[in-house]
């Protein structure tokens, strides 16, 4: 790959088509936010992998409810650790993130029918340069790559940490069991902490989103579900909207299955099929960007590969417990 150091690089965090299945990265809101006790999430997320490998992004985090006999019935005390790692270029640049959430929900009534959530998140930044997968423009010939780089990129590699805050609301109205909406906001990058190497160090960028959805229920076994998110940082908006059914299959093995089927679309105008499947207290989701747009660069999205998957320890089936979004 060809490779330089500019403000560019560090310009846009790394971002999920399947927002909703990446809680974490979504809202520091959202930590503890889920119907049980301990929820472990994971997302693999490889987009235009025909072109050098050029983006792969994997997350692993867990959060989980804290002194349950010490605060208000109702309310939700939690903590949240997040891994993030996103790979640019075949490995030339390399993002590992680490996070840790705090997340505290108040009951707005008795009934759990209004609640109002915030989170703070803490974040430890490491940015690093592989010069033994880069390939700089000074070894590029008419008779093909065959020259030493005298650029000094290439003879030493670059590492760059940084530390930053980031935090998040949520509002949730559920007037029965099977209805909830619910809004959010988050901003990212707060303290905009300087990235980048030598002398070409910029801040990060302040990113600001919003998010929001509903689940009603259809019929007797069905579910529909929508949501949005809105997200803008520095000169780069985009807008992912979208919707899922969800089926439950009863008496199937003894076991709860619930089948899954929607679309987002994105505003760069990508659609985004979703499948999906939740048995007992495991939820697997995959989703592939399909991109119509006839302007695609090499730099652009061309297709997209993403996998979440959920576990959670003590779910409350009746849905009375804990009313909580799914996406």
């Amino acid at each position: 790959m060809t490779a330089c150091c500019s403000d560019d690089l560090f310009a846009q965090d790394p971002q999920f088509s399947q927002f909703f299945s990446s809680p974490l990265t979504l809202n520091a809101a959202l930590t503890g936010n889920f119907n049980g006790t301990t929820r472990f999430v994971g997302n693999i997320r490889s987009q235009n992998a025909d072109y050098n490998n050029a983006y792969n992004t994997k997350t692993a985090s867990v959060d989980f409810n804290m002194l349950g006999n010490r605060i208000k019935q109702f309310d939700r005390l939690s903590l949240g650790v997040l891994f993030l790692s996103d790979q640019t270029g075949n490995k030339v640049l390399t993002n590992n993130h680490l996070g840790v959430s705090l997340g505290y929900l108040k009951a707005l009534d008795e009934e759990q029918k209004r609640s109002f959530s915030i989170g703070f998140q803490a974040s430890y930044n490491n940015k690093r340069f592989n010069a033994a997968n880069a390939l700089l423009e000074d070894q590029i010939t008419s008779g093909g790559i065959i020259n030493v780089s005298g650029d000094n990129l290439i003879n030493n590699g670059l590492s760059k940490s940084a530390l930053d805050v980031n935090a998040g609301i949520l509002y949730q109205y559920a007037p029965t069991n099977e209805h909830l909406y619910y809004i959010g906001g988050a901003l990212f990058n707060i303290l905009q902490s300087q990235k980048g190497f030598g002398n070409n160090t910029t801040a990060v960028p302040l990113r600001k989103t919003i998010h929001g959805g509903m689940m009603s229920p259809v019929g007797y076994a069905g579910t529909f579900h929508a949501s949005f998110h809105l997200q803008q940082q520095k000169g780069f908006n985009q807008l992912l909207i979208g919707a899922a059914y969800s089926h439950y299959l009863k008496d199937i093995l003894n076991a709860y299955v619930e089948l899954y089927a929607g679309a987002w679309y994105r505003s760069d105008e990508t659609v985004i099929p979703y499948i999906g499947i939740e048995w007992n207290y495991w939820r697997l989701g995959y989703t592939n960007d399909i991109n119509f747009s006839h302007q695609i660069t090499a730099g652009q999205l061309r297709y997209s590969n993403e996998l979440s998957l959920y576990y959670t320890l003590n779910k409350d089936r009746s849905g009375a417990k804990f009313k909580c979004p799914v996406f």
